[in-house]
């Protein structure tokens, strides 16, 4: 009895560096996945500035117990006058982290990330296109936002479910937002919201086929260009036509059936 309570003592011994190990790399994976959800549209690892700045060697730059705080709250220390939250707004173009629900934990873990990926010289995320957009970058996030080109991913083209201005007759779909106005919303941001989107809806469609960087800047350049116009009106005729060709098949199939139950009826008679 005592030497089997002794083996397994032992064998739980030798089994724990190996389940702390995949602990870690569980927690790693988890923090990951959180950066990629909730940090990516806006910040990168050692990839360079986006929105808001490149958080590689933040822990040199803030205090832990500092950058905790400003994850979990940074609109309360903005508001409330903190010093190196109101630089960074300053530094940042008057661009507001917003409140991301992060808990204490997931804070901790996401700094615990970044100063891992600093340490090895590793990067998540890909840095801004800060390069003026061209006409052609117009036109072909146009064709993106239509389907009319295709995204490398396979990911579906934005006008299935949103609309915006000058896209067409049907004007595109009604599931989310207009975005004729997306510009004024997010800013410099919206490129980086397209490439790593943090709806839960997008996600859904986008985690495994994302935009690139460059298809994003496109999409982003094109919205730009229409943002001056007004809001796309909804388009009528989609909804009428689908009434008139519902009640026109309604009409159609009961005048086939009655002329069918005829035909029955006159047989049988014969009969």
């Amino acid at each position: 009895m005592l030497r089997h309570f002794e083996t397994r003592s032992v064998l739980k011994l030798m089994l724990l560096p190996t389940l702390l190990v995949a602990g870690s790399v569980c927690q790693a994976q988890d923090a990951e996945a959180q950066f990629r959800k909730t940090c990516m549209s806006c910040h990168t690892i050692g990839a360079g500035k986006k929105v808001g700045p490149d958080l590689k060697d933040l822990g040199k730059r803030r205090p832990h117990e500092w950058a905790t705080k400003f994850i979990t709250g940074p609109l309360a220390m903005i508001d409330g006058g903190d010093p190196t939250a109101t630089t960074l707004l300053r530094e940042n173009n008057g661009v507001k982290m917003p409140e991301l629900g992060v808990t204490v934990a997931e804070a901790q873990a996401l700094l615990k990330l970044i100063d891992d990926y600093s340490a090895q010289g590793k990067t998540l995320g890909t840095a801004a296109i800060s390069r003026p957009a061209t006409p052609e970058d117009i036109r072909r996030g146009r064709l993106y936002f239509t389907g009319d080109l295709r995204f490398k991913s396979g990911a579906p083209a934005c006008m299935s479910c949103h609309r915006a201005q000058g896209v067409g007759g049907w004007g595109g779909g009604w599931l989310g937002p207009d975005l004729t106005g997306a510009t004024a919303k997010y800013g410099a941001g919206l490129s980086g919201v397209i490439e790593n989107p943090s709806f839960p809806t997008m996600q859904g469609v986008f985690s495994k086929t994302p935009a690139s960087a460059e298809e994003a800047f496109q999409v982003a350049s094109y919205l730009k260009s229409v943002g001056s116009q007004p809001p796309a009106s909804r388009d009528v005729a989609f909804p009428v036509l689908g009434v008139v060709g519902l009640v026109g098949g309604m009409l159609l199939g009961g005048h086939l059936g009655r002329k069918r139950f005829k035909g029955v009826r006159k047989n049988l008679r014969s009969r």
